[in-house]
């Protein structure tokens, strides 16, 4: 995804200590720099410059977004919200470099059930840097059995319609959908004209939504995100139910 442009590094307001006030420029910065120089001994020397800008901003942020959800998902609070390492990991990445441009979190909406596959539980992911803005929501990837549970409920009649019903809706509202793995062809046993192929394709069903221009720079990020994440609410008991 393109990198948005930002009009301003705060809202006309300062946002209370211990709260949400945007990514400023000076994080956007920081990235810049940690981009054209992608060394150790440069990262090392401005760790605390990367907690300061990046990892502490983005860790108030998911707290405030767990919090305010509690009342759409309830378990929420019961979850350990993950902050993605800025370190890349090389061993299976075709980009080499040591770092990402990009900070990242996700939360799951519940905690696992006792022998749950971990990708079974739905979630939410945020990403925020220079390769893009965006929030997403759902179960990017699932594993074989949860897959083959998946397709028989897009294939039933009731179930499947409904999802359908839901991302039709979500993608009016301008998500977009996604999902680790996408089969050209419709999977045996259904049918290539199948009513709802599309969904039948996918090996897991996420969406996403980026913000308007500049507001991730402001502590509206969080009312933004709050609204978003809540309307995706539909789609993220489908799954949960049904998977």
């Amino acid at each position: 995804m393109a990198t948005t442009a930002r009009t301003s590094s705060r809202s006309s307001g300062e946002s209370p200590p211990g709260k949400f006030a945007g990514f400023s420029e000076d994080m956007f910065q920081f990235l810049l720099e940690l981009q054209a120089e992608q060394s150790r001994t440069w990262f090392k020397a401005h760790q605390d410059d990367y907690v300061r800008l990046c990892r502490r901003p983005l860790e108030l942020l998911v707290s405030e977004l767990q919090e305010r959800l509690a009342s759409v998902y309830p378990r929420i609070v019961n979850v350990e919200p993950h902050i993605f390492r800025i370190q890349r990991d090389t061993r299976f990445s075709k980009d080499k470099s040591p770092y990402k441009t990009n900070l990242a979190a996700n939360m799951p909406i519940r905690p696992p059930g006792e022998g749950e596959d971990q990708h079974t539980t739905p979630g939410m992911y945020l990403s925020f840097g220079l390769d893009g803005e965006y929030v997403a929501i759902g179960a990017w990837h699932m594993e074989p059995p949860v897959v083959a549970r998946y397709r028989s409920q897009v294939d039933d009649a009731k179930a499947g319609a409904q999802l359908q019903k839901i991302v039709t809706q979500m993608q009016r509202e301008g998500w977009s959908l996604g999902s680790m793995e996408e089969l050209k062809r419709v999977p045996p046993p259904y049918p290539q004209d199948h009513p709802r192929a599309e969904l039948l394709k996918r090996k897991g069903l996420a969406a996403s939504i980026q913000p308007a221009d500049g507001i991730s720079a402001t502590p509206e990020l969080v009312d933004w995100a709050e609204a978003r994440l809540t309307q995706a609410a539909p789609m993220i008991r489908w799954l949960d139910h049904h998977l």
